[in-house]
């Protein structure tokens, strides 16, 4: 099993970006997270912001716990103050039938 998140981001203030990388070091080492991509973007469909970052986890459960951790908190309050985008956590093919079942990508009304 396997699961990932994706931010997909402009950085407003490059001057930090290297505060936050170490920032988020020890809480990725706490709950498994695995940096896959870091990397400029260039669009071949559609639009998408100019920087990326792709995480990999053991499962959806480890990246939800990753990302709700208040570890985590702290760090997207910082990220979110010097960039500027999105983000989603998305199970691997292997999980995603049980997750779409789940009703967690259901939209509400």
């Amino acid at each position: 099993m396997s699961a990932y998140v994706i931010f997909n981001y402009k950085i407003l203030d490059r001057s930090k970006i290297n505060e936050l990388t170490e920032r988020v070091k020890p809480v990725d080492k706490k709950y498994g997270a695995e940096v896959i991509v870091g990397s400029p973007v260039k669009a071949v469909e559609g639009d998408a912001l100019p920087n990326m970052v792709i995480y990999k986890f053991k499962s959806f459960q480890a990246a939800q716990d990753w990302y709700a951790s208040e570890e985590h908190k702290e760090i997207s309050l910082y990220r979110n103050a010097i960039t500027e985008g999105w983000a989603t956590i998305i199970p691997g093919v292997d999980e995603t039938d049980d997750i779409v079942k789940s009703g967690y990508f259901d939209c509400q009304p």
